[in-house]
């Protein structure tokens, strides 16, 4: 099979977003990988919104750099957009987390 052939080729935005989605969820889990004893690793929601937060700002600087890749202007502003409001909810949601002893996975 042709690999210039643009019918065989994965849409480049699709493929932007599989691969930003993919970083994000391995810096979930490697968030863990300080963690002293496995009954310590539990659903953190803090480390999903800095995951988040740092998806998105990962993204932005992606398509900064790579901007010749993606040529659809409006698209990339909409990426940027996205990315900024993914951002700024990922940073408040993270400084408004108000864990409960239960869901830090402490014992009584």
């Amino acid at each position: 099979m042709d690999m210039n052939n643009n019918k065989s080729q994965m849409n480049p935005y699709l493929k932007f977003f599989l691969m930003i989605l993919t970083s994000t969820i391995v810096m979930y889990i490697m968030m863990y990988f300080n963690t002293y004893k496995w009954d310590h690793v539990y659903f953190s929601e803090t480390r999903a919104y800095m995951a988040l937060y740092m998806g998105a700002m990962m993204a932005i600087i992606m398509l900064a750099f790579m901007g010749n890749m993606y040529k659809k202007t409006k698209v990339n502003l909409m990426v940027y957009g996205l990315s900024i409001v993914l951002f700024a909810f990922g940073i408040w949601a993270c400084a408004h987390n108000k864990p409960s002893i239960k869901s830090i996975g402490c014992k009584r």
